[in-house]
């Protein structure tokens, strides 16, 4: 039975190191993509939902110190002076302070606003606005009309608590925003309160979680990296020892050291195959030293059989027997010679 030999090929020749560390790297990738995807929008979904509960509870305070009556009564009674709001009656001022003790308290809740609702759909006229005292420029003014976004959950604060966590663009800017109506003593709602967060807050937040994620990744994902390569080379590093010794012995070299691949407390498969190959070194060793000896010894018996065959070609041919005859002719002639001498 004949052994094929595995072809060496043209093939490129590719370290098993390399392979384990591509290898590992690949899955270690996919392993860290998913988990940053997992742990960015848990992230981002607890930074929302915090933010989702502040503003829910600034909205409810800042409802809490609004009297329903008073606000109804505002509405109905003051009228703005020349600069567009009433600016010299107390119930607007006392509002209007409220709404800034808002914004101090919570400076995200950068703008707080007040407003009934409008003669037509989807309109609004706003009643309190603290943009009037920190953004002057931009400000509304005293019952000016506003027709609300599509996107705008604006026309639900009059009817419950509303937070709207969806990024919508107003003339103001991009938000997310928090409504809940202004309810007097007889329970009605007479109007709403608006809070707004700016829109760059809430992507400071996703940037901010986005950018310490990427970091802690990329510092474990190197860590990790360094680690398997380290791990390959000793994993490999007795392979490409046993590899180096298998060529050497393939060249016939069989006074090989295997005892440098093996532990001699814990045991592995690397070790069992350097134990088992140092085996089998010693066995074909062996055997080619027997197969030497069967080889001289064949050797010598062929030379001796092909001899003897090359005597007897010789004798068997008519030349030698004519030969042998003249000898032996001679050799009968030089005995009678010899007693014919002796008679005489």
């Amino acid at each position: 039975m004949s052994v094929e030999k595995p072809s060496k090929g043209t093939g490129v020749q590719f370290s098993l190191r390399y392979k384990l560390l591509i290898g590992f790297t690949l899955i270690f990738s996919l392993v860290f993509a998913v988990a940053y995807y997992w742990f960015y929008q848990y992230s981002t979904t607890m930074a929302m939902n915090r933010i989702h509960d502040d503003l829910h509870d600034t909205l409810k305070g800042a409802l809490a110190g609004i009297d329903g009556d008073e606000f109804e009564s505002l509405v109905q009674e003051a009228q703005p002076d020349e600069s567009g709001v009433p600016s010299q009656d107390e119930r607007y001022n006392k509002h209007q302070d409220w709404l800034m003790t808002i914004y101090n308290i919570e400076p995200r809740a950068y703008n707080t606003y007040t407003y009934v609702k409008g003669s037509q759909t989807d309109e609004v006229l706003w009643v309190g606005d603290n943009y009037r005292v920190i953004l002057p420029d931009v400000s509304t003014k005293f019952l000016e009309s506003y027709i609300r976004t599509p996107d705008s959950l604006i026309m639900e604060g009059f009817i419950g608590e509303t937070i709207n966590m969806e990024i919508y663009q107003d003339p103001w800017g991009e938000h997310v925003s928090a409504y809940g109506p202004i309810r007097n003593s007889k329970d009605l709602s007479v109007g709403a309160l608006g809070i707004d967060f700016r829109a760059e807050y809430v992507r400071q937040v996703q940037a901010g979680i986005r950018n310490s994620m990427v970091l802690s990744f990329v510092m474990a994902y190197a860590a990790l990296f360094a680690l398997v390569y380290l791990v390959s080379r000793y994993l490999t590093s007795p392979i490409t020892r046993l590899t180096v010794a298998a060529e050497r012995v393939g060249e016939g070299d069989y006074e090989q050291d295997f005892t440098s691949l093996t532990q001699d407390k814990v045991k592995d498969e690397i070790d069992v195959l350097a134990s088992s190959f140092a085996s089998m070194v010693d066995k074909v060793y062996q055997r080619e030293l027997t197969l030497r000896r069967q080889v001289e010894e064949l050797r010598i018996e062929i030379d001796e059989t092909k001899r003897r065959s090359q005597v007897s070609e010789i004798v068997e041919t008519d030349f030698f027997r004519d030969l042998q005859a003249k000898a032996d002719h001679m050799r009968t002639r030089r005995g009678i010679q010899l007693n014919d001498q002796g008679e005489s």
